[in-house]
């Protein structure tokens, strides 16, 4: 999976598009999978396409043409993260979304990271990827789209640098938002920065996440919950009442 992102001559933001397994069009009428408006901008100007992790781009015999690395391109073309995409006053790029937790190695490339060596985890618990677990092993853990963060979400609703997850003394998080375009948001209520605490439900744009330990316990040290110690006992009380009925009721 790619993100397609859209700058205007100045560098401005314009857009981000997710390039999933198959092809993606781009021109200027409404029926196009992205829209660019502007005098240069053909109806049907150009076509991404997917496959695997190769992309490439095609012309669709547009009025101004399609530029890769400042060549007019004649046929379908690879492009790559490197790649200089410019589609008449707009200049385009890809991002890979990997979606994968880049784990911490000290030092060493053949260092072997596991889940005990972690202090917490995130489970996302809803959308496409639900079910997913992200251990934390650093104290200071930055979240966000690309793979240069520890934590990679691969959703288009999540910025490049999203946000920061530090480990305090007494077990608590410090979580703070790094500007993103669609915010951070802890129990609902969306946040600059703020202290989190494991069972804490955290936003990161559209992607849901549990903060837990890592065998999954949303409190530390909680134990099993009362519902469950309250069972036992009933159990244990009826188990000793049949057996004193054994034992004496002849």
């Amino acid at each position: 999976m790619y993100i397609v992102v859209v700058e205007d001559e100045r560098g401005a933001l314009v857009g981000e598009t997710a390039l999933l397994e198959g092809s993606l069009t781009i021109g200027r009428t409404p029926d196009n999978d992205l829209v660019l408006d502007g005098a240069t901008i053909s109806r049907n100007h150009a076509r991404l396409a997917l496959d695997g992790l190769s992309a490439t781009i095609a012309d669709l015999g547009s009025a101004n043409g399609v530029l890769v690395d400042d060549r007019s391109i004649t046929a379908p073309t690879p492009i790559s993260e490197s790649s200089r995409i410019r589609i008449g006053a707009y200049r385009l790029f890809l991002e890979r979304a990997t979606g994968r937790m880049r784990p911490a190695q000290d030092g060493l490339n053949t260092a072997i990271v596991n889940a005990e060596q972690a202090h917490a985890k995130l489970v996302i618990i809803a959308g496409a990827q639900a079910g997913r677990e992200l251990m934390l092993f650093e104290r200071i853990v930055c979240v966000g789209r690309t793979d240069e963060n520890d934590i990679t979400l691969a959703d288009t609703s999540v910025s490049r640098h999203h946000a920061r997850l530090k480990l305090q003394d007494d077990g608590s998080y410090t979580l703070t938002d790094l500007n993103s375009s669609n915010g951070t948001r802890l129990n609902g209520k969306r946040i600059s920065s703020v202290r989190a605490a494991l069972g804490g439900r955290i936003h990161f744009g559209n992607v849901e996440c549990l903060l837990v330990d890592p065998r999954g316990k949303a409190k530390a040290g909680g134990g099993p919950p009362k519902y469950m110690v309250y069972a036992i006992a009933v159990a244990l009380a009826a188990g000793a009442g049949v057996l004193a009925s054994l034992l004496f009721g002849r």
